[in-house]
């Protein structure tokens, strides 16, 4: 028998996958298993972490985590999940193949290659958070020694709490030199605005419009001024220091359920960068994948009953996305999944943190060790294939085709929306760092404290939150951040999520979650 040595500690070093940041740091164990979290000095980070990653410790032994397929619920052995996906495979015409978040690309390669041989045509991406349309500006890694020399950064959202580690080269930027201006552009009151020599607070979903702005293009029948809720002298002044800076950043990052046209907001932002020189410097959760087909038409084949079978590789899809189901009713879903979700065909599958491969951050392409050893039951996504199907190889990955965007008929219709006709409250999503996943807080909603007023509500009161899609319950936490008639939430869960609007985007044919129309009513 192993004798048991309480003061012997092991230090892994791994690789933080939860923002596009990649930070690194220690996972320590003992003769128990984990114990904690180790800060690397010489690393990335310097020594520091985020929430996510200081949490770390708590998503490796989740009691959770899964680590047996399930079927409806109930455990089954992977021999038995095994023949009845190859049963399923002997059709590739009638199944489909996804990907979301926690795949590598030497996986999504062996996800194609797997996909040629056996004939599966159709592969799209189900991940459907903004971010993903920043992707395209991640084809060149940044360098925060880029940042050196730099006279003005604009900053869309709010990258303390999407990609926290990225504050302090932020703050010690701004306060190096008295000339050095920041510039946050939100429709939420953050910690980031709180550092802005001038902050422009936009009316919900509007950013576009004010990016194009500040660009100095110029669109008819449409007043920016108006729409936006930010004064044309202010717009002309901030364009006109775009225009004249010498070096400039821009960073973005967006929300779930926080913009209209998250595919506008990219255009916007390629044409700020051609009118003014600056790079724009994304931060992800995710470095999105495109596949060969987009998802709208999935969808379609789906209603025709075309497709039969689908089968997602990575952790959202179809969990965190509830209200797209009604969408796949004649359709059997499988997924691998880190964690337990009721009432699904789940494979479970490691997490990032415990794979061996690379993930692309915004500092470029970085290696994941391998060095941390998932649940017993879990399978690497290479050898789930490899059960099913044999010598498949990789196969070189596609990337999406730009679409030809009517640029001047989306302004229009974001126009429409930016001042509601009604006096119904909306709904909308934010980040918020300690928040990931729901592991940590039960998500509270923000609100504006004149709205509280006429719906009777008080501080800490626990309200129903009620859209077309469903209703959850959450308490209130009343604050000037947010605007009149704008509630927000931390968006982590599969229940809160799935009280927002989605729409399939005319042009790229992908899925946005929007800003939704809610009742709100106090729970007695």
């Amino acid at each position: 028998m192993k004798k048991i040595d309480p003061n012997a500690v092991t230090v892994k070093k791994a690789l933080c996958p939860f923002c596009s940041y990649g930070c690194d740091f220690g996972v320590v164990f003992d003769d128990f298993g984990i114990k904690g979290v180790e800060y690397i000095k010489t690393g990335s980070s310097e020594g520091r972490l985020c929430p996510r990653g200081s949490a770390a410790a708590i998503y490796l032994d989740h009691p959770r985590r899964l680590s047996t397929p399930l079927k409806k619920g109930k455990f089954v052995d992977w021999s038995k999940m095994s023949k009845e996906l190859s049963k399923i495979i002997g059709s590739p015409k009638s199944i489909a193949f996804t990907v979301d978040r926690n795949v590598t690309p030497e996986e999504y390669s062996a996800i194609v290659g797997f996909c040629k041989k056996i004939g599966i045509d159709d592969i799209a991406s189900t991940y459907f958070e903004p971010d993903a349309h920043l992707v395209p500006f991640m084809a060149e890694p940044f360098s925060m020694t880029e940042m050196e020399g730099t006279q003005l950064v604009i900053v869309l959202g709010d990258p303390f709490n999407y990609a926290p580690m990225s504050s302090r080269a932020i703050i010690d930027w701004k306060l190096s030199n008295k000339k050095n201006r920041l510039v946050v552009i939100d429709s939420v009151n953050t910690h980031t605005a709180g550092f802005a020599d001038r902050f422009l607070r936009v009316n919900i979903g509007t950013e576009p419009l004010l990016l194009l702005a500040l660009a100095n293009e110029e669109y008819k029948d449409i007043d920016v001024a108006e729409m936006t809720g930010i004064d044309a002298s202010a717009i002309k002044e901030i364009s006109s220091a775009i225009r004249d800076a010498a070096k400039g950043l821009i960073f973005a990052c967006l929300s779930f359920g926080r913009t209209y046209d998250p595919v506008l907001i990219a255009e916007s932002l390629a044409r700020l960068h051609e009118f003014s020189g600056m790079k724009v410097v994304p931060f992800v959760e995710f470095a999105a994948y495109y596949g060969t087909q987009n998802f709208a038409t999935l969808v379609e084949k789906a209603k025709k009953k075309k497709i039969k079978y689908l089968l997602n590789f990575g952790e959202l899809f179809p969990f965190h996305y509830p209200q797209i189901m009604t969408d796949f009713k004649a359709v059997n879903i499988y997924a691998t999944s880190t964690f337990k979700y009721n009432d699904h065909n789940l494979l479970p599958v490691p997490l990032a943190l415990e794979k061996k491969g690379s993930v692309i951050t915004t500092f470029g392409k970085k290696k994941l060790s391998g060095n941390i050893e998932p649940p017993s039951g879990a399978k690497p996504i290479v050898d789930i294939l490899n059960m099913l199907s044999s010598g498949y190889g990789e196969a070189k990955t596609t990337t999406a085709s730009k679409p030809k965007l009517d640029v001047q008929n989306r302004l229009r219709n974001l126009a429409e929306r930016a001042i509601p006709r009604r006096k119904n409250i909306r709904l909308i999503g934010e980040e918020i760092a300690y928040n990931f996943m729901g592991f940590f807080e039960p998500e509270t909603l923000k609100m504006h404290p004149v709205d509280a007023v006429e719906l009777g509500i008080t501080a800490h009161d626990t309200v129903s939150v009620s859209s077309r899609h469903g209703s959850v319950d959450l308490a209130v936490k009343l604050t000037r951040d947010v605007g009149k008639g704008v509630v927000a939430v931390a968006a982590e869960t599969p229940a809160v999520r799935g009280l927002f609007d989605y729409e399939y985007d005319n042009d790229t044919k992908g899925v946005n979650f929007i800003p939704t129309e809610v009742k709100i009513c106090r729970k007695e």
